[in-house]
């Protein structure tokens, strides 16, 4: 059999996403297993050698072509699988066998009655090829990324050091839609100087817990009181413009967060930073993906395409996404549109954005 790298990498292309798909949790693009880790495979595995069949195709290569292929040994498999995705599970790999296999069915039949000579298969293997080295140059800058130095974790570390702090909160939640019919829905203006009647005797001293009470009860709210403390809280966790907690002193009193269903407000018991060691890894994953945007939208510049309008026409402005089963809609969990008969060719993915 002849197996080559480019059949790899092509079938890489095609189904690295299915593959992936079946592995929830799986680690973040641009950070792949190391090459040559592998899932645990069954214990009869052992009794099989590097090259021993583990795919088997019967009734192939009866017309004998150039590229032919009858079997793919273990060794010649797991090429693929390190590929493909290292850190396969024992499903995914028979997954990937079965189609591997079937692909390979269907490109000696195309061999056998001379379609490798077809101008048409010809220009969509130059596309191929040109789509998998993008992609290969993607996967080179991600690998090159994925390990920053300690230095350079310890830097992004110290000038970012408001983003890795934990703080001991209190809050005080003041419902703004009453729990009961005889309680009359009371106006922005009203809520505002209830709120702050809350707030001056927080600040005064008054437990947190027992104006929460108040607070419920003044609506008319019979459910259990909401908890105030909010232990080992950080940057990212409360919604939007409720991040400026994390600026007061302990013991200041926030000024009151409204949205239509209630208000906030805090009080800042204790912050403290985050050990380095806790978020070190997610450091390096907010480097990799820093660099490796940086270094594709650099190359994207450098080769960034002018079209011919006189061919191509004015670019239209953009109209939102397309309706269910109008002409060019992307089908519920189908793939993307592609024009005419060709098979779509995988593109370079974008990078992650960083967390």
């Amino acid at each position: 059999m002849r197996f080559s790298t480019l059949t790899a990498v092509a079938l890489w292309c095609a189904l690295a996403g299915s593959a992936a798909a079946q592995a929830p949790g799986s680690a973040p693009l641009g950070h792949s297993p190391k090459p040559g880790t592998t899932a645990a495979l069954p214990e009869t595995a052992s009794s099989v050698g590097p090259t021993d069949p583990v795919i088997t195709l019967s009734n192939a290569c009866k017309t004998p072509t150039t590229g032919c292929v009858s079997s793919v040994s273990r060794e010649q498999f797991e090429k693929l699988v390190n590929v493909v995705k290292p850190d396969m599970t024992t499903d995914q790999r028979r997954n990937l066998a079965e189609q591997y296999g079937k692909t390979l069915g269907f490109a000696d039949q195309a061999r056998a009655i001379g379609l490798e000579n077809d101008p048409k298969y010809q220009m969509m293997l130059q596309a191929a090829k040109e789509q998998i080295l993008a992609q290969t140059l993607y996967q080179h800058y991600s690998d090159e990324y994925s390990h920053p130095s300690d230095q350079e974790i310890q830097d992004y570390y110290n000038k970012n050091s408001s983003k890795y702090r934990q703080a001991n909160l209190q809050r005080i939640i003041i419902p703004s839609q009453p729990g009961s019919g005889d309680i009359k829905k009371p106006t922005e203006q009203e809520v505002k100087a209830y709120t702050d009647q809350i707030r001056q005797k927080w600040i005064a001293g008054g437990d947190p817990v027992a104006l929460q009470k108040e607070a419920m009860e003044h609506m008319g709210l019979t459910a259990s009181v909401p908890d105030v403390n909010m232990k080992d809280e950080r940057p990212g966790m409360l919604p939007g413009e409720q991040e400026s907690v994390f600026d007061l002193k302990p013991g200041d009193v926030s000024q009151p967060f409204t949205d239509p269903g209630a208000t906030y407000l805090y009080k800042l018991v204790s912050i403290s930073p985050i050990p380095l060691s806790e978020v070190k890894a997610q450091i390096a994953k907010t480097l990799h993906d820093q660099k490796l945007r940086d270094k594709l939208q650099e190359v994207s510049e450098t080769a960034k395409p002018t079209l011919n309008t006189a061919y191509f026409g004015v670019e239209k402005p953009f109209r939102g996404p397309m309706a269910p089963g109008e002409e060019g809609a992307q089908q519920p969990g189908g793939p993307p549109p592609s024009s005419g008969s060709s098979a779509p060719a995988a593109s370079a993915p974008a990078p992650s954005s960083p967390k």
